[in-house]
């Protein structure tokens, strides 16, 4: 009996040690590194101005719809209908001269009898940008430097600078100084360089400014009706006037199939 017992006990005690070793199979496990968005900060500066120009309700629009006359010099430059997607990705000009220039989100197209005149890209991407300007201050590659006050007419007016990353547009080397009115926070202004087709030094070297005015409501939304264009400094702010482009009948509209297609007598226009 006793050694029955033992073995009994020793068989126990061993199928005790054989379980406790038991391996448990490995479970194979998926580290999941979720994607971080990175939220583009927006400045006080521009959420103002955005507010001031109803940025929302714009948006939510598909297209709006304007004439503009352009003049310098006491000479026209332009007279046309543009019409454009708000969110800016297509444009269309109608030049009363019957010159219709197209940009379709990739490409721009000139369709004309005559040949290029070697400013569709700056005509149909400048105006555009103007009258679009207080809703792609936060567009991509936009970079806001610190606010300030400058001299703007005879007052002084909130100011911040507004550069681009490489690569952005035809001229990403192009800089804005915006002035906000510190009343209303409307967009009232802004100084630039055109460095499109010259070098830095030079484009710095001959600024000008934009002076938003007559401010017209489209819908609740304020446009200004009136652009004059000056030179500028920083100490004066904008000062003698170059010219100026009286804009009318702005609409909000829709879309009518193939507006922003090319023809088939459709010429590209190259990138610089």
């Amino acid at each position: 009996m006793r050694t029955i017992f033992t073995l009994s006990l020793l068989a126990t005690v061993l199928l005790s040690c054989k379980q406790k070793a038991k391996v448990e199979p490995l479970v194979e496990t998926k580290e999941v590194v979720s994607e971080v968005e990175v939220v583009k900060e927006i400045t006080p500066f521009t959420r103002k101005i955005e507010d001031a120009h109803k940025k929302d309700f714009f948006m939510n629009k598909k297209a709006i719809q304007y004439d503009i006359a352009i003049a310098f010099g006491g000479k026209s430059r332009m007279e046309a209908t543009i019409t454009q997607l708000t969110d800016g990705t297509k444009i269309r000009i109608d030049n009363k001269s019957g010159k219709k220039i197209v940009f379709d989100g990739k490409e721009v197209f000139a369709i004309s009898e005559d040949s290029l005149s070697g400013g569709e890209r700056f005509d149909i991407f400048t105006w555009s940008y103007f009258f679009a300007m207080p809703y792609k201050l936060n567009d991509e590659g936009t970079n806001w430097g610190k606010e300030s006050k400058a001299k703007w007419g005879e007052s002084l007016y909130d100011v911040s600078k507004l550069s681009f990353d490489k690569g952005i547009g035809d001229s990403s080397k192009d800089w804005y100084q915006v002035y906000k009115n510190p009343e209303t926070d409307v967009m009232e202004g802004a100084a630039y360089i055109v460095s499109f087709g010259k070098d830095l030094e030079k484009a710095e070297s001959d600024p000008h400014s934009i002076r938003f005015s007559d401010f017209v409501t489209v819908e609740g939304v304020p446009f200004a009706s009136t652009w004059s264009f000056h030179n500028w400094n920083m100490e004066q702010g904008y000062t003698d006037a170059l010219g100026v482009a009286k804009l009318s009948n702005l609409k909000f509209v829709s879309l009518s199939k193939g507006l922003f297609d090319k023809s088939e007598n459709a010429i590209l226009v190259p990138k610089p």
